[in-house]
């Protein structure tokens, strides 16, 4: 397969424009930040000027009112503190709630996170910022699952979260917000959406006709951890491993820069943002982040497994759904492990 590496990048969103943000270096005191205290690192960041759906502090200060927010951070945190008008989207609810098995696999179950939606005041054409503690893997899986249930509004992340915004001295209460009323009319998007069919479509004995990455460890991709509740363990045949940690600034707490990214998903991996691509991990959820990225970097048609690992790893290769298995197979991508 010729592929073409090709550099790309994204322009950020109308409504980003419509709403009159001017992402340019923190100006001190635009917090409450007395003028000689120092802004964050992260408090404007690469990503959120390249990339439609990521913004900084900067951006949310000068938008708070015109967005939703919901906080992925555990129930305590958001407790204690959160920022003003942040709703809680527990892990617990994404996870346990938004999928159902059927005789085609684990699917999105868009009624029920639905409902939470409503709950929270959040209708389907609503924007949205998503943020966590910093940036990773839940804040990713609730844009994507946001995503499949087909929101028609933007949904975005806050590039650093909730540690930067403090940090700028952003506002925060411990109070949760009166919810709204709101209607929300799902409808599973199966172009975000990979069941279990259409990964076993492009899979075959020998290998696989469209990009396939595994988002877990290399221990995992080559069958050395074995995690409970499967039969077999290793990777769909033709899968590259991209491990996900490797899209995130770990020390920074944000993504890392367009470059980098580029430099990890284009260069290093050979993939190209014209090919349908499915990413995939245990249960879906470090698949979103590179799932994200790649939305971000201009892919036309990439789609998170819901099933993952934790499906197609209880399935059995002569129903047509192949494995590989061995430390000496595939293929693994570390340019930043």
């Amino acid at each position: 397969m010729t592929r073409d590496t090709t550099r790309t990048s994204t322009d950020r969103r109308g409504f980003l424009a419509a709403a009159g943000a001017t992402l340019t270096a923190a100006v001190a005191g635009c917090l409450g930040v007395a003028d000689d205290t120092e802004t964050p690192e992260a408090y404007t960041t690469p990503a959120a000027e390249e990339f439609d759906g990521v913004v900084d502090s900067q951006w949310l200060t000068e938008n708070l009112d015109d967005v939703k927010l919901l906080d992925v951070r555990d129930e305590a945190a958001v407790e204690e503190a959160r920022i003003p008008g942040a709703h809680h989207f527990s892990n617990e609810n994404m996870l346990r709630s938004h999928t159902e098995e059927t005789e085609d696999g684990f699917q999105a179950s868009p009624e029920t996170i639905a409902l939470l939606l409503e709950n929270a005041g959040i209708a389907s054409d609503d924007d949205v910022v998503v943020y966590g503690a910093e940036s990773n893997l839940w804040e990713t899986y609730a844009i994507y699952t946001l995503n499949a249930i087909g929101h028609t509004g933007t949904v975005s992340l806050l590039d650093g979260g909730y540690s930067v915004w403090t940090a700028g001295g952003g506002d925060t209460v411990s109070e949760p917000p009166e919810a709204e009323a709101a209607s929300y009319d799902p409808e599973l998007d199966t172009d975000v959406v990979a069941t279990r069919e259409f990964v076993a479509e492009h899979v075959a004995e020998d290998g696989a006709a469209v990009p396939i990455l595994d988002m877990r460890s290399p221990d995992e991709y080559h069958g050395i951890e074995q995690r409970d509740g499967t039969e077999r363990f290793g990777h769909i045949t033709g899968a590259l491993n991209v491990n996900f940690p490797q899209s995130i600034d770990g020390e920074a707490g944000r993504l890392r820069t367009p470059e980098e990214l580029e430099t990890l998903w284009i260069d290093d991996t050979g993939l190209s943002p014209d090919e349908t691509t499915v990413a995939y991990c245990q249960t879906a959820v470090r698949a979103s982040v590179g799932w994200f990225v790649l939305e971000e970097l201009g892919w036309e048609d990439v789609r998170n497994y819901e099933g993952s690992w934790a499906d197609w790893g209880n399935l059995t290769d002569e129903a047509g759904y192949y494995y590989t298995t061995g430390e000496d197979t595939g293929t693994v991508i570390d340019t930043f492990a």
